[in-house]
């Protein structure tokens, strides 16, 4: 009964409250955007110019900026050329030239522009145990730059079986050996990895993150969508999440792509019961916008977040609008 009145006056709240990224600008700190590809499945882009633009549209400051780590082939047998992974039956491949591109073009940006964005590597093969040497060959190519690893694909939906290989996973020995990487340079880890299967409804492979949790205490996980993608239906959800956040103190939770608008924002209902898990652990959440490459739709996706911070309160709604990715970056230290 106490959790229904809580419900009810959350949902009233949205009625008397309008909130919006640039609005509370007014009276924040600094705006972050958590998850931002520079490039798309074919490793074209918008560049620079443009993204900045979208990003001063939507009121955001700053960004957690990283390449794309698997590329879709264009197959001779293709009719179209594909622009997304789910365009063609094609398969894909992992592109670890996708740090060394992003790198150049920061660095080529000048100093108000560089100085908007935190790059993170992710060009992994995560089924390859050279991956740690691969990483701490760019540390030391760029010293000083990398500010996280990631977004690292493992388990993701289509995705996964168009890539060449076997199946990754978040404890695969190759992973483990990256992050103990991270763990010797102070870097988190955004990695995307699917806590279930696109077929049945319970949470397969949720283990497999646990472990990594668990091998690795000292590293922070950012775990992209709360481990949902296209067509992975966990109606226990909130439930797990919310006991993970109380057993793992290095777990944060990406809330950005298809996580929001199928969980969190399914109903009003929905809205309220997150928005209470936002309030009960209101420094492990960050919002992004998961553009890819191109900024068409930036103000517009970052906008959907406005009906979620209208339900917080405004200490809350000031960390996930960006000061928890501000202290994540102040915690995390440049590799060098």
């Amino acid at each position: 009964m106490r959790k229904r009145a809580i419900l009810v006056v959350m949902l009233l709240l949205v009625a008397v409250f309008q909130v919006d990224f640039s609005d509370a600008k007014k009276s924040s700190g600094e705006t972050c955007d958590s998850h931002v590809h520079l490039y798309d499945f074919t490793h074209a882009t918008d560049g620079f110019e443009k993204l900045i633009a979208a990003m001063d549209s939507a009121g955001i400051d700053k960004a957690i900026l990283f390449g794309m780590p698997i590329l879709k082939m264009w197959s001779e047998s293709d009719p179209i050329r594909p622009e997304y992974y789910m365009d063609t039956d094609a398969e894909a491949y992992y592109y670890s030239a996708t740090d060394l591109f992003l790198a150049r073009e920061l660095e080529r940006q000048p100093k108000r522009v560089r100085d908007r964005f935190f790059p993170f590597l992710c060009g992994i093969n995560p089924l390859d145990k050279n991956a740690a040497d691969q990483i701490e060959r760019l540390i030391q190519a760029y010293p000083g730059f990398w500010r996280g690893i990631g977004e690292v694909m493992s388990r993701h939906d289509d995705l996964t079986a168009f890539t060449y290989g076997e199946s990754p996973r978040a404890n695969h020995p190759a992973f483990l050996a990256v992050y103990a990487v991270a763990q010797r340079h102070g870097l988190p880890v955004l990695i995307h990895h699917n806590i279930g299967s696109a077929w049945r409804r319970d949470p397969i492979y949720l283990a497999e993150m646990e472990d990594a949790l668990q091998k690795f205490p000292d590293v922070t996980f950012i775990w992209a969508h709360v481990g949902i993608s296209r067509r992975v239906d966990v109606p226990t959800l909130p439930d797990i999440a919310e006991r993970l956040l109380g057993a793992y103190k290095n777990l944060m939770f990406d809330i950005s792509w298809v996580v929001f608008d199928d969980y969190i924002a399914k109903s009003e209902e929905s809205l309220a019961r997150w928005a209470a898990l936002f309030e009960k652990y209101p420094d492990r959440f960050l919002i992004g916008s998961d553009v890819v490459g191109h900024w068409g739709h930036y103000k517009e996706t970052m906008g959907r977040y406005d009906r979620l911070l209208a339900l917080l309160r405004p200490e809350t709604r000031e960390k996930l609008m960006g000061g928890n990715v501000l202290a994540l970056m102040r915690r995390a230290k440049a590799a060098r």
